[in-house]
């Protein structure tokens, strides 16, 4: 975390202590360059306006000088749309305002940081027993962490989504068949803050975001019907994950 302020520092401190994560400060981007050569991390959230290099000398001298790729996320107090080309610019992959939300911070990094988890199955054929490989789509650490591991306050939280996302999924696809613009940009909205809580990648969220944009204003409909049938593949697959987790929960508790 690099930030120069105090009072911002410990915000962010304990917010981070509280999603688990363990971080290091530095008061602005030359300190975090020395870090970084120094030690090992799998994010930065870097602030923009620090004394002595600012966040976008440092972003720039961790990608061009460093040759690093290590995810970079804004903090801005300034949203502007010249600060965010400035941000995209010298190689930042995301930002977020301050004050900052803790549901989309958290969102933000799991989606940058999360690795996919390859879950072996034993799948039986006409042949015998095979392994099928397959991606796993959700991460529960924020429901967990939410819930406070309450068995009870997570079956529910499960079984809402479960009761809710299939019908916004045919109707996300089915507004989208009869362009019904209204209906779709109301569906897609109901879906997005959920793959955040049932931590499904930011790239899905951003694609939802993307569908909402267009059924708002049809403009830029460029690939958005691959992204309906994305956002349908995932949730779907998120629902039959959910399902085997509803019952592990159920059975353990049992």
């Amino acid at each position: 975390m690099v930030e120069d302020i105090a009072l911002n520092q410990l915000l962010m401190k304990t917010l981070l202590d509280d999603f688990g994560f363990e971080q290091d400060i530095a008061n602005n981007g030359k300190i975090a360059i020395e870090k970084l050569k120094t030690g090992s991390y799998d994010i930065i959230l870097m602030d923009l306006q620090m004394p002595e290099m600012n966040g976008f000398e440092a972003t720039e001298y961790i990608r061009k000088t460093m040759n690093s790729k290590i995810p970079i996320i804004a903090l801005t107090a300034d949203v502007t749309t010249v600060d965010l080309a400035k941000c995209n610019a010298v190689g930042m992959n995301d930002y977020i305002a301050k004050p900052v939300d803790e549901r989309l911070l958290y969102s933000k990094i799991i989606g940058l940081v999360m690795k996919p988890v390859v879950i072996k199955q034993d799948q039986e054929n006409i042949n015998g027993s095979s392994m099928a490989e397959k991606l796993r789509c959700i991460d529960l650490a924020y429901l967990i962490r939410r819930t406070k591991s309450d068995p009870k306050l997570m079956m529910e939280m499960i079984s809402l989504y479960l009761e809710q996302t299939p019908p916004l999924i045919r109707l996300m696809k089915q507004s989208f068949r009869d362009k019904d613009w209204i209906s779709l940009y109301s569906a897609v909205h109901k879906i997005i803050p959920s793959f955040s809580i049932m931590g499904i990648s930011t790239d899905f969220e951003n694609m939802a975001k993307k569908v909402q944009e267009y059924a708002g204003s049809q403009q830029q409909a460029e690939g958005i019907p691959d992204m309906v049938l994305q956002l349908e593949n995932v949730c779907m697959q998120a629902c039959n994950e959910l399902k085997e987790e509803f019952n592990t929960i159920k059975n353990t508790k049992a």
